[in-house]
This record gives structure tokens, C-alpha cells and sequence, in this order.
């Protein structure tokens, strides 16, 4: 898969951080996948009918969990290449879109989970992905993301696993500070490794009332 992508494309699918020599950096990676995974799977538990879409779903990585929850999975990114490759290679019911496909095509409140991980610090003006969350989640739906801290540990982690410059819009807590701004209901957060000055990620978890 990393050979059919840019440089860019790898580093913002976080694909070298999964695959990297030093073992701590790969748990790390992998770590964050891991909550949301376990997240989604109970979101998911005793829905029969519900829909996940993973927004900047990057390689593909939740889209198995999802389909294993979900009666539908609909996966979004600018790049669609790693994800259709997965897709196909497991055989996956996942349906591919472009942000603008999926504006187009979603119908309003036709979403009961949207997943957005390590993506949301990419994106600016981030009211404009808040605003289609709304549009497509149900009342009640759950917005589940995945934010950098970029503390001094997050940015030491990124200096050791190779990545230079700054590229990220905002961090976690400006994040989720815009996401309850925008009217979500803050449900749960998980700091990965550990809370305080150690957290590297936040993994959190909102309602949207409708």
C-alpha cells in the first residue's frame, strides 16, 4: 500500500508510524486504533440496522470493525487509493467517497456514528466538517475522534518517528473545544498513554442532539 502513495499521502495516513522499527512508536500507533476500535464496537453492539461513516479514513484501517457493527459503512477521504485497496484485498461492504461525494449523495440524518480519526486537526476552517456531521448524523448520533495534543511528549514522539515541520491546523483541546461549540455534547474522553502531560492522543466521544 505505502508503495502506491506520495510521501505526503503516507505521513498524513500515518502509515510510517505503523510500520516503524522502534516498537514503542508502533504500540503507539496502533494504541489509538485500538480505543476507537473498541469504541466502535460498542456503539455499535445491538444495532442491527445502524450507519458508520469514517471520515478521512486514510488506509482503511477501522473499516473492518465498522463492517462488523454496521449494516452500513461508508468510508470519506480526499485520497481513496489505500482504502480501496483494502476494501477489495478483504472484501469489505464499504461504500468510497470523496468529501464532496458524500456531500452530494448522504441524505440528512441518515448517519448514526461518524468516525473521525487524526483527521479533524487537518482540516480548516473545521466549522465546514462540523457543519456536514450535523447534516448527516441522526439526533442522538455519535461523533467519535481521535486529536493530537501536540504537547512537548506528542511532539518529541513526531521528531522520533522521523516527521518535521508543522502541518496541523489546531490541537486537541482547541478541537474539542470548536466541536462543543458547535453544539455536541461532550459523552466521554480517554487519554492515550496516560492523562495529564502524558497524553499524546485524546479519544473523544460527542452526541449530537439534534
Amino acid at each position: 500500500m505505502a508503495a502506491h502513495l506520495s510521501k505526503e499521502d503516507r505521513d498524513e495516513m500515518a502509515i510510517p508510524s505503523y510500520r516503524h522499527s522502534n516498537p514503542a512508536m508502533r504500540w503507539m500507533a496502533w494504541r489509538r486504533v485500538e480505543v476507537i476500535a473498541n469504541r466502535l464496537e460498542r456503539l455499535c453492539a445491538g444495532e442491527d440496522d445502524s450507519t458508520v461513516l469514517d471520515f478521512g479514513c486514510g488506509t482503511g484501517v477501522l473499516l473492518d470493525q465498522a463492517c462488523r457493527g454496521a449494516q452500513r459503512v461508508v468510508g470519506v477521504d480526499l485520497v481513496l487509493d489505500s482504502a480501496r485497496m483494502l476494501v477489495n484485498e478483504w472484501n469489505l461492504d464499504v461504500e468510497l467517497m470523496t468529501p464532496d461525494e458524500a456531500r452530494a449523495q448522504l441524505e440528512p440524518d441518515s448517519v448514526d456514528i461518524v468516525v473521525a480519526a487524526e483527521v479533524l486537526e487537518h482540516v480548516e476552517p473545521i466549522e465546514d466538517a462540523l457543519d456536514m456531521f450535523k447534516s448527516w448524523l441522526k439526533e442522538d448520533g455519535t461523533l467519535l475522534v481521535s486529536l493530537p495534543t501536540e504537547n512537548r511528549l506528542y511532539q518529541l514522539g513526531r521528531h522520533l518517528a522521523g516527521f518535521h515541520g508543522h502541518y496541523h491546523h489546531d490541537n486537541a483541546a482547541s478541537i474539542d473545544r470548536a466541536i462543543r461549540n458547535a453544539g455536541f455534547r461532550r459523552q466521554s474522553r480517554s487519554h492515550i498513554p496516560l492523562p495529564g502531560p502524558f497524553a499524546i492522543y485524546w479519544v473523544v466521544e460527542y452526541v449530537w442532539p439534534g
